[in-house]
């Protein structure tokens, strides 16, 4: 199944990334429309808008994929870029090509992308109950105690994330996902590999995790992919640091890959932190953080230097007082 008769898909590059200008000023203009371009400079250039629920101007609730369901179908020769190539933003370029090539979207490809939203926002209810349901983390721990995810979500999310696809690739395999339920074989063990590597990491010390003092914060450190989740097993509050080559180095790419310094933060769901004022003291001393309301992160296709101490100590002053009592 082809991506799309009428639409063209790219990446972009986070604008910081070197190269990035170039890379990025042919893929912009009045024909694109982007997809959770989470960059308010690139967001500006694409023409025909972007579909952002979550990261825009006044993020509010819902998912990208399911926003795609009613926006105003991009005319033919349009480009569909996204910055974030995850299950939600693959996941809308996917509904708009079928939309466009006059599929129709019934109750079995709707239940799909509900599964996609509802994970991609990890609506998973009141923080106690999620802690209380699967305790302590233990080590060693097997791939059931480091998982958080659906299976299908799980796969479908390597398929966004996959560097060995091109985008069209991506986005033709959720279009097949979305109207027929199959799933990539090589999803599924890419999915299970992850989980695999995410309990090796935390039972072999490469993945660390701990409360902080006082707080209901977690702090995360390790490369490995899934880590910053992990956190809420420990604290409703995440900073996860992937300290990549150190700080300020590598350039990152619109994959999210590269040997740069890393740092997020996150809360399980809103009223733990206030991450919009945390976002604006960030950017008062490294300009580049941004987000939604439930996750941020440093300058995307660079490292942070603002030193881990300075990041802990800002997001212990943004914590919700309320948060902090019922600790």
């Amino acid at each position: 199944m082809s991506p799309s008769a009428t639409h063209a898909f790219a990446l972009l590059r986070p604008s910081r990334a070197l190269g990035a200008e170039a890379a990025n000023a042919g893929l912009l203009g009045p024909y694109t429309l982007g997809i959770e371009v989470t960059e308010p400079e690139l967001a500006a250039r694409c023409g025909l808008g972007v579909i952002d629920p979550q990261h825009g101007p006044a993020p509010g609730k819902g998912a990208a994929i399911e926003a795609a369901l009613d926006w105003p179908l991009p005319p033919a020769g349009a480009r569909l870029v996204t910055i974030r190539p995850d299950a939600d933003a693959v996941g809308a370029m996917a509904v708009l090509a079928l939309r466009a090539d006059g599929a129709v979207l019934g109750d079995e490809a709707r239940a799909r992308i509900a599964l996609i939203a509802r994970w991609d926002g990890f609506a998973q209810g009141p923080w106690r109950d999620f802690a209380a349901a699967r305790g302590p983390l233990p080590r060693p721990a097997g791939t059931e105690d480091v998982r958080l995810f659906p299976a299908l979500y799980a796969a479908m999310a390597a398929v966004a994330s996959s560097p060995a696809l091109p985008l069209d690739g991506r986005v033709a395999a959720f279009r097949r996902w979305l109207a027929t339920g199959a799933i990539p074989p090589a999803a599924r063990a890419a999915a299970e590999a992850s989980a695999e590597a995410l309990a090796r990491a935390w039972n072999e010390g490469g993945l660390a995790i701990a409360r902080a003092r006082g707080a209901p914060l977690a702090i995360v450190r390790g490369p490995a992919l899934g880590g910053l989740a992990l956190g809420y097993r420990f604290a409703p509050v995440v900073i996860a640091e992937n300290p990549g080559a150190g700080p300020g180095a590598g350039t990152g790419d619109a994959d999210g890959r590269g040997g740069a310094r890393k740092v997020t933060i996150a809360q399980f769901a809103p009223g733990h932190a206030d991450l919009a004022a945390l976002t604006r003291a960030l950017n008062r001393r490294e300009p580049g953080w941004g987000g939604s309301p439930t996750i941020i992160g440093s300058p995307q296709g660079v490292g942070t230097r603002l030193p881990m101490a300075v990041i802990r100590s800002l997001t212990r002053n943004h914590l919700v007082v309320a948060s902090l009592r019922a600790r």
